[in-house]
């Protein structure tokens, strides 16, 4: 019986292991996404920066529109990043979080695993 029981929570670490590796996969691309979004975020406000130089002077009013129109699709462009970045963030932060419950329930199955084999191996004899 305690030899199923030691199996079983065997069994059970293999899967947490499993978790924290798949976890720790979609970490990593949620980061690297992350990192490409801020990165397209930085070009953006260049070219947005840009924009505004272009605009500075006398213009003609079709000029004028189109840079308004180019500016304003910038500045959606812009929140929508943002956004995306801070959900990104915040599925990181949760994902850390995950983590550090998942590696704290490894180390309980390790320690209930050396206890079962103790009383396996040598707890008859303490008696």
């Amino acid at each position: 019986m305690l030899e199923q029981i030691l199996a079983l929570k065997k069994r059970r670490e293999g899967r947490l292991r499993q978790q924290l590796a798949a976890g720790n996969q979609r970490y990593e691309r949620l980061r690297h996404s992350q990192q490409s979004l801020t990165e397209e975020r930085k070009a953006l406000q260049e070219a947005w920066q840009q924009l505004g130089l272009e605009g500075r002077g006398r213009l003609a009013r079709d000029q004028l529109h189109t840079i308004q129109r180019k500016l304003e699709e910038h500045f959606q462009r812009d929140k929508a990043l943002e956004e995306e970045i801070a959900t990104l963030e915040a599925e990181c932060a949760s994902w850390l979080i995950a983590k550090k419950e998942i590696q704290q329930r490894i180390q309980q199955s390790r320690i209930d695993q050396e206890k079962l084999e103790w009383v396996l191996n040598e707890g008859p004899d303490a008696y």
